[in-house]
């Protein structure tokens, strides 16, 4: 593990701001300052005027997905979606373990892999996202290997197990410039340790992991602040064990990668950091943050789709998760951001936290010198998964539990450029 990612990452990342050099910024930012070599961005105010910022079409330009009927359009358990340059939608139904393959007008085209452990096939499809160059590259949880195919759906290589010792499955984030990646995984305790945990709150971390261009790790880019819990007792296969709840609405790691960096916010305060490929921690940004209180209304709601979704699965473990969520206390504030997300030109987009997955969710945007363009409000309930220089891809469940990929326009007047 690289020392000084590791030292700035449990520091925390405000502990590298200090006094320095200073040079003139964009409008919008306070001059950056220089402190032990890392840049500091102080937002004050987006650059785009009021009214003339990049906004998304109200209606979509690409709708997929029904109820019953077509099975070519039926989804479930959507893993990811992607847009290749011709327009083609690849979309990951982990329900079937497949990718399947849509033209620009929403037609299927084919589809690639079924359930099973050989070349090109899927035992569990946890994650898929876009690479360079069309091609689509997947996260296998059961056959715990990284797959590669081309603009065509041909499986072009598995990278192998990505990391044996450890069952906690990685996101990856992207594919860097250098041909290496970018990871996360929890770093949670798992086996005999899970059972030395003391009941109680507590705090996870996460690791960020860089992955050689075999998908192995080669290296880390820090140990960060995870989720908050509460280490509750339950009963399982005859005996007590700790079990750690996730507090809704926790401050946690957010990390997303694109390009020659790899973005780390610790949401606890509106600052992210830029790693460049090496490591190194090149800049901080910020923007002014006043933090939101948390409604009763949206605690009742929260409360009331997790008791939705646990009845759902109703079994005696189940049951001990609701009571255990019953219990849990709610922040007074929404963390800083949530979800952060590099889009094809290299703009940061973070998200701010919604009490409800099928709420509308605003987006500041920052450009890659970590200045504040301005905000983008996405549609109730996207979950956006990508975001190209005209157009916001992502998918939604609706009230009656349907699936649908959609594509939005992305509409960014002269005046923003």
């Amino acid at each position: 593990m690289r020392a000084r990612a590791l030292l700035t990452a449990l520091a925390g990342l405000g502990s590298a701001v200090g006094c320095g050099d200073s040079s003139t910024a964009r409008s919008g930012t306070a001059p950056a300052r220089d402190s032990a070599g890392i840049a500091i961005v102080e937002n004050q105010t987006p650059v785009w005027p009021e009214g003339s910022g990049w906004t998304v079409s109200p209606n979509p330009t690409l709708e997929m997905g029904v109820a019953e009927g077509d099975p070519d359009q039926e989804f479930y358990q959507i893993a990811g979606v992607t847009r290749l340059s011709d327009g083609t939608v690849v979309v990951a139904n982990a329900g079937t373990q497949q990718l399947r393959y849509y033209a620009a007008d929403g037609s299927l085209r084919h589809t690639v892999g079924r359930k099973g452990g050989g070349p090109g096939e899927f035992g569990m499809l946890l994650t898929m996202l876009g690479v360079p160059g069309d091609s689509v590259l997947t996260f296998d949880a059961m056959n715990r290997r990284l797959s590669l195919f081309d603009a065509t759906g041909r499986h072009v290589r598995d990278f192998g197990r990505t990391d044996a010792a450890n069952p906690v499955p990685l996101l990856v984030l992207g594919r860097l410039d250098d041909g290496t990646y970018a990871a996360q995984q929890p770093n949670m305790r798992i086996g005999p340790a899970m059972l030395q945990r003391p009941a109680g709150p507590a705090r996870d971390s996460v690791y960020v992991l860089h992955l050689d261009p075999a998908g192995a790790p080669a290296d880390t880019f820090g140990l960060f602040p995870g989720q908050r819990v509460d280490v509750q007792m339950i009963e399982f296969g005859g005996r007590t064990m700790p079990m750690p709840i996730m507090l809704p609405f926790s401050p946690a790691a957010s990390v997303a990668a694109g390009g020659d960096r790899v973005y780390v916010g610790v949401s606890d305060t509106y600052e992210i950091g830029v790693y460049s490929l090496t490591g190194q921690l090149r800049s901080l940004i910020r923007k002014p943050h006043e933090p939101r209180a948390l409604t009763e209304a949206e605690i009742e709601g929260h409360r009331a789709r997790l008791t939705e979704v646990m009845e759902g699965q109703a079994n005696p473990l189940m049951t001990q998760f609701q009571d255990a969520y019953a219990k849990v206390p709610y922040p007074e504030t929404m963390p800083a951001f949530g979800e952060l997300l590099v889009d094809r030109a290299g703009n940061l987009w973070a998200a701010d936290v919604t009490a409800l997955e099928r709420d509308a969710r605003r987006w500041n945007v920052f450009d890659r010198d970590g200045v504040w363009l301005g905000s983008v409000t996405t549609p109730p309930g996207l979950n956006v998964r990508e975001i190209g220089a005209d157009y916001v891809l992502g998918h939604a469940t609706d009230d009656d539990e349907v699936e649908r990929v959609f594509v939005y326009g992305l509409v960014k007047p002269a005046t923003s450029r």
